[in-house]
């Protein structure tokens, strides 16, 4: 009887192993790729092409923003108020006024200051103007007071019992009326009509 060698029996090499390896191998492939798309590297991948470069950074913030340009609006001045022309006054009250070329004071319980009148018409009654020049007055109306003290041209007096006070001279006088007085201290130059009874006209007694 022939005996063989006890030793290690060799293995055999299972004939499926590579067909096992090569069954794993497509699944690697696919978990490698599933695994890179989910690495941190590939949330910085695109960071260079998306940050803006300092160039484009410094050209934006030195750029000048737009500033307002002048609207080119002038404001306006004060201009110079136009001469009293024609005024009225109508409401009870004091008045301070200085030049006026034409000057209607009408109503009651006025009082005007003024300083040099062209024209001066009444047309009230309990009426009182001071002025220190007066060129021509009508007065209509009764009981009214008017006093200047410079020369005055024609003073016609429509109505009753109206005093009229001239430190200087009279051109004319027209009188319209009863009981009105006109005293004229420099006197009457021209013709005086007295038109009505117990009428004052001439140089104050």
């Amino acid at each position: 009887m022939v005996l063989r060698h006890a030793g290690p029996r060799p293995t055999r090499r299972s004939a499926r192993h590579p067909l096992a390896r090569a069954a794993w191998l497509p699944l690697s492939v696919a978990l490698v790729a599933a695994l890179s798309g989910c690495s941190p590297l590939s949330l910085f991948a695109n960071w260079g092409a998306s940050a803006p470069s300092p160039s484009a950074t410094r050209s934006a913030e030195a750029a000048p923003s737009p500033t307002a340009s002048p609207s080119g609006v002038t404001h306006p001045t004060a201009s110079p108020s136009a001469g009293c022309v024609d005024r009225v006054i109508s409401l009870a009250g004091e008045y301070r006024i200085g030049d006026c070329e034409n000057l209607t004071v009408e109503g009651s319980g006025i009082k005007v200051t003024a300083d040099h009148l062209g024209t001066l018409t009444i047309r009230g009654d309990s009426l009182q103007v001071l002025a220190q020049t007066i060129r021509s007055l009508d007065v209509g109306g009764s009981l009214n007071n008017v006093q200047t003290n410079n020369d005055m041209g024609t003073i016609l007096i429509t109505g009753d019992r109206n005093m009229i006070t001239c430190s200087a001279s009279v051109t004319s006088v027209i009188v319209n009326g009863d009981d009105n007085t006109v005293r004229v201290e420099g006197g009457v130059d021209g013709a005086v009509q007295n038109n009505g009874q117990r009428n004052e006209i001439g140089a104050q007694p």
